[in-house]
């Protein structure tokens, strides 16, 4: 009987840990990973660290195994450094927790699935009170430089390590001209991306906003022309419908003035333009499949989009994951509707 409880109790981690055992079909091989038209269906998603600093490495394999069998092959890693938490083995000064080993065993994990992270370098929460404070936006630019040049020489030569991301996320209601906008271009943006392209030559993105209740498309597409003019390969755009920025029906146009702003008024940007999806509804439980599919399409149908990535798979649609049964459904019907899709 001692046996047995030892047995069940060393067995239920495997089974709680796992994202990637629930899209079971008839007539499917669930061993069998999906490949997607990036133009039709998500190929990423962002991953947070918080609550997953003592993760195992099965429990990084099994979440990045379910992601993949559903087409996802890009992890964006929202921080690496966030307010006074760090998870990676850093000798930073301005964090008080070190969390070693989070990066580096989802790099390890994303290595085995032959899948390419973005790494998100340092965030505090007092960016929002301090979104256009030069003074400060240079010394958390030199922060995040720290942070990338500990992550450079710890996991620079990993396979998986595709990209950076910088987290701190502007929209045009804040940077609401042009000077705002190149404050934040020249005294943070920049300063961070030329110093991480003499360091590996990676590419580097970001993540804007908007709120439809506070700035019009046409302001939406000025802001991100300007945007445009800082040193960044990857800008991605945040639909906004999960915290309710923008209803259904105007998302259209606000991503066509997004595409218009990047790549007609300034015609100089040579980057790619992604949407960041978001997966939830009030409350941050996982959203219906029918509106994801609309917004799917919707964003999807913007030529100059390339690229869907998701906040967030964890959450959203890991049945192990806060969203739970709820979650483990949407995957399923998500997974059901990749099939219509071939």
């Amino acid at each position: 009987m001692k046996k047995y409880c030892l047995f069940i109790a060393l067995l239920l981690p495997l089974l709680l840990g796992s994202c990637s055992n629930d899209d079971s079909q008839p007539g499917t091989n669930d061993a069998d990973y999906i490949t997607v038209d990036a133009r039709k269906a998500l190929t990423g998603t962002f991953v947070e660290f918080s609550g997953k600093d003592d993760w195992a490495p099965y429990q990084w394999n099994s979440l990045l195994e379910g992601m993949k069998k559903i087409g996802l092959n890009t992890v964006i890693v929202q921080f690496a450094a966030y307010n006074d938490n760090t998870w990676f083995d850093s000798q930073n000064t301005f964090t008080k927790n070190k969390n070693k080993y989070a990066l580096a065993r989802l790099l390890a994990a994303a290595e085995l699935k032959h899948m390419e992270v973005y790494i998100g370098l340092y965030f505090n929460d007092e960016y929002w009170k301090n979104q256009t404070n030069a003074e400060w936006l240079k010394l958390h630019a030199d922060r995040c430089i720290s942070i990338a040049q500990e992550i450079q020489a710890r996991f620079g030569n990993s396979p998986a390590f595709k990209g950076w991301y910088i987290p701190h996320e502007p929209e045009p209601y804040a940077y609401n001209s042009d000077a705002k906008v190149a404050l934040f271009r020249n005294d943070f943006v920049n300063r961070i991306s030329d110093r991480l392209h003499k360091l590996n030559g990676k590419p580097v993105s970001i993540a804007a906003f908007w709120n439809s209740d506070l700035s019009t498309p046409e302001q939406l597409q000025h802001f991100m022309a300007e945007l445009a003019k800082a040193n960044l390969q990857v800008i991605m755009l945040q639909d906004g419908v999960g915290v309710g920025h923008v209803t259904l029906e105007r998302l259209a146009g606000y991503y066509q003035s997004a595409a218009k702003g990047l790549f007609k008024e300034n015609t100089s940007y040579k980057g790619a333009f992604w949407t960041d999806l978001e997966t939830f509804s009030s409350g941050s439980v996982p959203a219906p499949f029918a509106r994801i599919k609309q917004q799917l399409t919707t964003e999807l149908a913007v030529e100059k989009v390339t690229k869907a990535v998701s906040f967030q798979y964890y959450n959203d649609m890991c049945p192990t994951g806060p969203g739970g049964k709820t979650a483990g459904k949407l995957r399923q019907t998500y997974r059901q509707y990749l099939e219509t899709l071939k």
